[in-house]
């Protein structure tokens, strides 16, 4: 990967970021303040409560997953010594961050959020890498085999 394609790599990684800070932690048109039956990601008694885990068929579930895909595929991008595995860890810790802030906020912070976040980075980067591999392949020189003489 060329220098300004890795720093064009960063940038869009940067601004995705933002746009997913947004999204994640800015203002809201509905109510999101929590209540006594909303979750907490840091106490170990939601996380171990069966209930917790009922609803992961959601729409919700399924467009957090589909939110940090692309991060997945650009953390990848941006970070092209990083193996898929290191690039979905970064997509899970920037979702646990963003999950821990919104407890600061009027958010709701919910631990099926880290997880379905942490799938999408991972499916990301897990794109990424293969695209890069049959890419590779590609570009490798092909070996020419000699004709058979008769």
């Amino acid at each position: 990967m060329t220098r300004a394609a890795r720093a064009a790599a960063v940038l869009a990684t940067a601004a995705y970021l933002a746009v997913i800070g947004f999204i994640t932690l800015g203002p809201t048109l509905w109510r999101t303040g929590p209540t006594d039956d909303d979750y907490d990601v840091l106490s170990p008694s939601i996380w171990l409560d069966p209930a917790t885990w009922d609803h992961l068929d959601s729409r919700e579930f399924v467009a957090n997953i589909l939110l940090f895909v692309p991060l997945g595929v650009l953390l990848r991008a941006s970070f092209p010594r990083a193996t898929w595995v290191g690039a979905a860890l970064l997509g899970a810790g920037a979702s646990t961050t963003i999950e821990v802030l919104q407890m600061l906020t009027p958010r709701v912070s919910d631990p099926r959020d880290i997880v379905a976040n942490a799938t999408g980075a991972l499916v990301g980067a897990l794109l990424a890498a293969l695209v890069a591999g049959v890419a590779k392949v590609l570009r490798a020189p092909r070996r020419r085999t000699p004709e058979r003489v008769r």
